[in-house]
């Protein structure tokens, strides 16, 4: 991407052009959310995350939550809200990702992709509280949804 700078010159910026994403906040009821610990080869750690995937080209928001709630974690949701639309990282990405609520849960058998190592893991507020407070979560679209889960209103 060629940029002008206020001083008038041309300068190159590299911009990684992603479809956009969606990230999911699985309610069981109003205090126990769905996480999943997630093996990520790209920062060498298995971290613990809210469910997410990249839309596919054409898909909307909706239906790539629903898709990747049941693909990641096995459960489908009766409603999906729509609580923010946020920039993952500006700097460097165009990816748009949207955060959804995933409420009346059902359980059912995951289907994750070959390269994915997922394990379920079902949190309580508490718990959430304990998990940001001694810096075990370090994904950034999971502290993104599970500050919603604990400051936002219409996450009760």
């Amino acid at each position: 991407m060629m940029l002008t700078g206020n001083d008038g010159k041309t300068y190159q910026r590299q911009v990684v052009r992603h479809p956009g994403a969606v990230v999911l906040l699985p309610l069981l009821d109003r205090d126990t959310v769905v996480l999943i610990e997630n093996r990520r080869p790209t920062v060498g750690e298995t971290l613990l995350e809210l469910p997410a995937g990249t839309r596919e080209v054409g898909e909307s928001a909706e239906t790539t939550a629903a898709r990747e709630l049941a693909e990641e974690t096995g459960y489908t949701a009766q409603s999906m809200t729509l609580l923010h639309d946020f920039y993952s990282a500006p700097g460097i990405c165009d990816e748009r990702m949207s955060l959804f609520i995933a409420r009346g849960l059902s359980e059912g058998k995951a289907a994750r992709e070959a390269t994915e190592e997922i394990v379920n893991r079902i949190v309580s507020r508490e718990q959430v509280r304990s998990l940001i407070s001694e810096n075990r979560i370090k994904d950034a679209k999971t502290l993104v949804g599970l500050y919603a889960f604990l400051f936002n209103p219409c996450c009760e």
